[in-house]
Order: C-alpha cells, then structure tokens, then sequence
C-alpha cells in the first residue's frame, strides 16, 4: 500500500537525519500499516449496525450477525471499493447481515488469465522459486476466489458468510501487463512486488531484477478477443461453482489529466482500448446476462476535472457509484 503524503514527508526528513532503512524506520512504517489494515470503526443507529475496515464493511440488524447472512465479494482493483458506499443505503429495514469484502486485497492477482490460471492449476514446486523471490502470498496461485464462503478480514467474530454476489470490473484486463515464465508456462503480474515496496529498495535489489529478466518473457496485455473469451469462462465458473449473481464495473473511457492534442504518434490511445472493452463488456452482458455498473456515464454526468485519472474516483463521485450498485442489488432481489 502506497504510503500518505503528510507520511513520506515525514519519511524523507527522517531519512535525512538518520539515513535509509533503519531498524527505526521499518518498525514504525510497519506500525503504520497494521493500524491502517486493522483499524474498524463500529457505527450505530435505529435498526442496524455497521463495521468499516480497509477492505470490508458489514451492515447488520444487530450486533450478533443474523441470519440471513448474506455476502459480496469485490474481484479486481482500484476502483471497486466505491461498492463500499452502497451500505448506508442498506441500513433502513435491513433483515440480518451483509458483509462486502475485498478478495487478496493488492495488485497483482487479479487478471481475468491469472484468476482461471489458479482453476486450471499449477505446479508449487515449479512455482516455489518465484514465490520466495517476489514474497508472493501463499494464495496467489490457489484458486481461493472459488471457495463458497468468505470471512470477513479483522473481523473474525462476524464469522462465515456465502458469496452471493461477485463485483468484478474490466480496469484490470484493460491495463495490466502479463509475463510468462519462460521453462514452466505459468504467469504472473510482478505489480505485487514492484508497487508494494520503496522504489529505492526495488532499484537496489538488482539482483531479483537480473533473476526476473532471465526466467520471465512479457506476453503485454490481454486482447479484446481473449478478455470475450476469458470473461465468458469466467462467468459460468463462477455461477456454477458458487451460484452467484456476477455484476461487473465498466471504465471511464477518457483520461481526465491527459493533455495529448494529436495522436497522430500514439500507437494505441488507451481511452480508444478502453472504449473498446467497454463494448465489449456491454456485448457480452446482453449474451450473459450480468448487470453493468456504468461508471463511464455515472462519472461523466458529475463531471471529471479533478479525476487523477479513470479508476482512482474522488470521494464525492462515490456516493453515485454506490447508489447506482444498491440500485442494481434492489433489482435482482438482493435487498
């Protein structure tokens, strides 16, 4: 998790007195991190209950989680935590509990490959080297996504709950890069291990750097025809391992922040692929049947000056996000 900015101010006024990577430093950093990832706020009204954490939120008629129970499972990146902003909306005249998690929470797991990958399985002996080298989870090639139930993260009193509904979104196949390795066959997205640690350590490790270029060739992203095929396959496991309703999160087809005038030397605009994808997923819910949260239309009626870019949202354009996904939990009979 990238670090706050009043914390890497405080970091680099650290590190100029003290130096780099002292004792100090990592125990605090690590301090830090575990209060942001434990910490879970417990708010109270007439009829309902709610815990927040950094990965979850659980709304409940009372505080002894009721039956029934009912679970949402997010599968993907930066953007499907606005699903979060749907449970206020839960709380009038809720019946029993529901619980919206995060699966493996992080970049790098999440491709639409990566997640039948686990599925179709793989060797752990073969893949043993580059889980120690990358400090991949024990997860990462388990196909723990398919399991029937969830638990809440830093909420074990909660208990068990089923997933009933998995949010997936297209950001992930849109743009992130695949590599391959090059004796066993099996892919990864070093995402986890590049964006999850200082860039100064990254740029000293030369060592996993040079281990990485040997054994690992890119295969880029994902093809408009592999993410219909993928996203096909992956649609059936899910409703016939799980019996779930699967809603997915188009893109903003435009970078807000992008000031390119003429694209007469661009290759590939990435807002004309993610318009492309965006059909693509419209295509594929009328032949699938899966409800679409358009977040292209529900972002461009707010308007999009301050938006960093198309899957980081501020804080106000959320609300609307998590209107529109109880709109659709309202129609298919889930509140």
């Amino acid at each position: 998790m990238p670090l706050s900015k009043p914390v890497t101010l405080s970091l680099k006024a650290w590190r100029t007195v003290f130096g780099e990577d002292t004792k100090i430093e990592n125990w605090v950093k690590e301090k830090y991190l575990n209060k942001i990832h434990t910490e879970v706020k417990k708010e109270k009204g007439p009829g309902w209950v709610q815990w927040s954490g950094h990965r979850s939120v659980v709304v409940s008629e009372s505080e002894d989680f009721p039956e029934p129970r009912r679970g949402i499972l997010l599968k993907g990146g930066c953007d499907l935590p606005s699903v979060f902003t749907a449970a206020p909306l839960m709380r009038e005249g809720i019946k029993g509990t529901v619980a919206i998690a995060r699966h493996i929470w992080g970049t790098g797991g999440n491709r639409s490959d990566q997640i039948l990958q686990t599925l179709d399985g793989v060797d752990m002996d073969q893949v043993a080297e580059t889980m120690e080298m990358l400090k991949l989870s024990e997860h990462y090639f388990a196909p723990t996504f398919f399991d029937p139930t969830f638990r809440v993260p830093q909420m074990p009193e909660a208990g068990e709950f089923p997933k009933n509904v998995v949010v997936m979104a297209i950001g992930t196949d849109e743009t992130r890069q695949m590599y391959r390795h090059k004796e066993h066959g099996f892919i990864i997205d070093p995402g986890g291990w590049w964006l999850n640690q200082d860039l100064g350590r990254v740029l000293k490790d030369l060592d996993t750097v040079e281990w990485f270029r040997k054994n690992f060739e890119r295969i880029g992203r994902l093809s408009e025809e592999e993410f219909r095929k993928n996203t096909t396959r992956l649609v059936g496991e899910i409703r016939s391992r799980l019996g779930a309703e699967v809603m997915f999160y188009n893109a903003l087809a435009l970078d807000p922040a992008n000031p390119t005038h003429n694209y007469q030397l661009v290759k590939t605009a990435h807002a004309a692929r993610r318009r492309e994808f965006t059909i693509a997923l419209a295509e594929l819910s009328a032949e699938l049947n899966f409800p679409i949260v358009d977040i292209d239309r529900i972002l461009k009626n707010m308007g999009v000056e301050e938006q960093v870019d198309f899957a980081h949202f501020p804080v106000d354009r959320m609300g609307p996000i998590g209107a529109e996904v109880h709109r659709i939990l309202k129609a298919v009979d889930f509140v």
